[in-house]
C-alpha cells in the first residue's frame, strides 16, 4: 500500500497531541500531512468532546478515503474504566448517528491508554507503572514525550518484539497503529 497522504488526529488533550505528532513524524509523515483537530477548550471535557466528534470525523474519513489514502487517529484515555468500555462508547456513538462500525480494512486507529497517556509515556520510558495509578501530575512527563514516541514507533514495527513490561492497553495499541501501514 502506498503511504497515506493525510492523517487526521482527534486527541483528548495536549499531551495526546504531542505524543501522536512525534510518533507520526517518526513514521515519516510531515506536518503538512497531519491534521490535528483542535482540542476541547473546557477542562475535564476532552474525552466527551472526542466521543461527540468521533462520528463526524468517521464520516469525513470515509468520504476522503474514497479519493485518497487517509487515516483517522482517535486518542482518548480509558480513565478509570477499561479500554473495552471506551471502544463500546465509540461504537455506540457511530450507531447513534446511523453509521456502520469501523471495519477491519479502515485506517481508523483507536489509541486508548488506561488510565491516561502519562501511563504510556512513563512505561515507554522504562518506568514500572500500573494502569490504576493516576500519573497525570507526575513531574517531568512532558520531557519524556519525544523519546516515548520513538519507543512506541520502534515497538510497533512489524517484526519488533513487544517488551514484556508494556502495560496491557499499550500492548493493544500495537495492532491499532499498524492500521496506518
Amino acid at each position: 500500500m502506498s503511504k497515506r497522504s493525510l492523517v487526521v488526529v482527534l486527541p483528548e488533550d495536549k499531551r495526546h497531541q504531542q505524543f501522536v505528532r512525534r510518533f507520526l513524524y517518526r513514521m515519516g509523515f510531515s506536518k503538512h500531512e497531519i491534521v490535528m483537530e483542535a482540542i476541547s477548550g473546557g477542562r475535564g471535557s476532552g474525552e466527551q468532546w472526542v466521543r461527540r466528534s468521533y462520528p463526524t470525523q468517521v464520516r469525513a474519513y470515509r468520504r476522503r478515503s474514497a479519493r485518497a489514502q487517509t487515516a483517522l487517529m482517535v486518542v482518548i484515555d480509558a480513565d478509570t474504566h477499561g479500554v473495552e468500555r471506551r471502544l463500546r462508547q465509540l461504537r455506540d456513538a457511530l450507531a447513534h448517528e446511523g453509521l456502520a462500525e469501523r471495519s477491519e480494512d479502515e485506517a481508523i486507529v483507536h489509541l486508548i491508554p488506561k488510565r491516561n497517556i502519562e501511563t504510556w509515556i512513563l512505561c515507554l520510558s522504562g518506568r514500572a507503572v500500573d494502569e490504576d495509578t493516576d500519573y497525570r501530575r507526575e513531574p517531568g512527563v512532558d520531557e519524556l514525550i519525544a523519546n516515548a514516541a520513538v519507543a512506541f514507533f520502534d515497538s510497533s514495527r512489524v517484526n519488533a518484539a513487544v517488551p514484556a513490561y508494556f502495560v496491557e492497553s499499550l500492548r493493544s495499541a500495537i495492532p491499532e497503529v499498524r492500521r496506518l501501514d
